[in-house]
């Protein structure tokens, strides 16, 4: 990490502005100016930006000292050009961990969805209050698998046969196998019994993923204030050159 405290601290002092007035200006506290200038902790990239406008100074500067920037070898390539391999690559990595995040936080948005989806059909579903009129003759007609989908059949109160497809947690089940589920007030629909464990644990999945994609834009949003900051230090040593 670059240390660009004693920078912060003598353009600050340049600007004729104490740690209060400076703190002010940023809208943060003095102790994370004074920590800033000790290079005990190391402000983001919108700050860093910002520090830079009130300090009258540019980013490049700020962060290499003035006359320090690095400057990577370059290569002259057969045409007489100059190019620059090593950002080059740096480049192109960095775009491809971004299309890759891309990529990932869109599959990860279609399985919060689908996790979504999912426990809102088990809190729908889930017969919340026990009732002493249970349908007796629902059949299990075909089970997909044990605790996934299965094509369940019953016969309302006017002697129609209503199938749905629902979700079955009930271990051991078998095609041909009959259950008790309560059909509604009218009989036109499957109430289950889920078990507790069953909607904590699709509840605790979906969390899990809504998580993970929370962490995965936060990242992307990183990645483009990076993205951000190397124009700006592009621009400056392009201006520089001219």
């Amino acid at each position: 990490m670059l240390l660009i405290g004693s920078r912060i601290q003598e353009y600050r002092k340049k600007a004729g502005l104490n740690q209060e007035e400076f703190a002010e200006k940023m809208g943060v506290s003095r102790q994370a100016v004074s920590k800033w200038e000790r290079d005990k902790a190391y402000p983001d990239l919108d700050r860093l930006v910002c520090i830079c406008e009130i300090l009258d100074v540019q980013v490049g500067e700020l962060i290499y000292g003035k006359g320090d920037e690095p400057e990577a070898p370059e290569e002259v390539s057969g045409d007489g050009t100059s190019t620059n391999n090593a950002v080059h690559l740096k480049n192109l990595r960095g775009k491809g961990r971004l299309a890759r995040l891309k990529i990932l936080f869109c599959v990860m948005a279609a399985i919060c969805v689908f996790c979504v989806i999912v426990v809102a059909v088990l809190f729908v579903r889930n017969e919340w209050i026990s009732h002493s009129d249970k349908n007796g003759n629902v059949r299990v007609e075909k089970v997909y698998q044990q605790y996934t989908k299965a094509d369940l059949a019953y016969l309302d109160d006017n002697g129609r046969k209503i199938m749905d497809t629902v979700w079955l947690d009930v271990p051991g089940i078998r095609d041909g196998d009959y259950i008790q589920l309560y059909t509604g007030v009218d009989g036109d629909g499957l109430f289950l019994n889920y078990k507790t464990s069953t909607i904590i644990a699709a509840a605790f999945v979906m969390l899990v993923f809504i998580i993970l994609l929370i962490l995965i834009g936060l990242e992307i949003r990183r990645m483009k204030k990076e993205d951000t900051l190397q124009i700006i230090l592009e621009d400056k040593t392009a201006d520089e050159k001219m």
